[in-house]
């Protein structure tokens, strides 16, 4: 595994990779909203053939955080990670996007005119507005500060978010999860947070909204993984309804790649080769 910096777009953004020759397709993993790339970091010792790249989102792990009047917005994400594909020359990707990093997949794909991706496997994206869980407490956490950065970031990292992490939550996936957070600048998870709300808040009679909708007019080969958390329900009915195919893991948390390391590497082996 090799790391650097990329400046993209004027920003710094850390980046794990591994590109070797061979015509394997290269894997792109994109993380969730806190989160860091460390997430992934077992896809380097159990898929080992194929060519990873894993980046820090702009505003969490070691990527910059912006200075004066930042912007977080899922755009210019998403800008970020095509000037990731240019700069390593992808193509025929496989895209891997958990949580967060689901959603901006599907909205990625959704916006691939030059055909870059090949297949994408979305990992508890959040199609259902009752999954988004974190975000939903998030931007009621902000609210309640009247959108005080301080306050915010306190709560984020020293507050009720770090006991709900460690504490009422804990795992061995969330203690991983929190020493990416502590990370993030609050700044990030906080306009993260708002604009996947946003985008959530009108859903129509079958629960489909902007991000079940960009998943669904997906053409590649597509899959959603979900685990068998009560909390899932939801995002399993949408897919059932509205026909879409999905990968069930029996998992205690929201991480399926960290508490079925083996199961859900195997299974994107497979997915890859299929």
């Amino acid at each position: 595994m090799k790391a650097e910096y990329l400046d993209l777009l004027g920003e710094e953004i850390f980046i794990r990779y591994r590109i070797k020759d061979g015509n394997n397709p290269p894997v792109l993993f994109i993380h969730g909203i806190g989160e860091s790339g460390r997430c992934f970091f077992d896809a380097f010792d159990l898929t080992d053939k194929y060519n990873i790249v894993v980046p820090d989102l702009l505003g969490h792990g070691k990527s910059q955080k912006a200075a004066k009047n930042p912007d977080y917005s899922l755009s210019r994400q998403i800008k970020i990670i095509w000037g990731i594909i240019d700069h390593f020359g992808l193509k025929d990707i496989i895209l891997v996007g958990h949580s967060f990093g689901g959603m901006l997949g599907s909205l990625i794909c959704k916006e691939d005119k030059h055909e870059k991706i090949k297949k994408f496997l979305n990992v508890e994206g959040g199609i259902s507005r009752d999954t988004t869980i974190l975000s939903l407490r998030a931007v009621r956490v902000l609210e309640g500060f009247n959108h005080d950065m301080e306050k915010f970031g306190y709560w984020l990292h020293e507050g009720e978010f770090k006991n709900l992490m460690l504490e009422d939550y804990e795992s061995a996936s969330t203690i991983k999860y929190f020493d990416s957070v502590i990370e993030c600048d609050p700044e990030a998870f906080a306009q993260t947070a708002v604009e996947i709300c946003s985008r959530l808040e009108f859903e129509d009679k079958k629960g489909i909204n902007e991000f079940s909708r960009a998943y669904g007019g997906i053409r590649i080969p597509k899959l959603y993984c979900v685990g068998t958390r009560p909390v899932m329900n939801s995002a399993k009915r949408l897919l059932i309804n509205n026909h879409m195919e999905y990968k069930e893991f029996n998992v205690a948390s929201h991480w399926l790649m960290l508490d079925k390391r083996e199961e859900f590497y195997t299974f994107l082996e497979g997915f890859i080769e299929s």
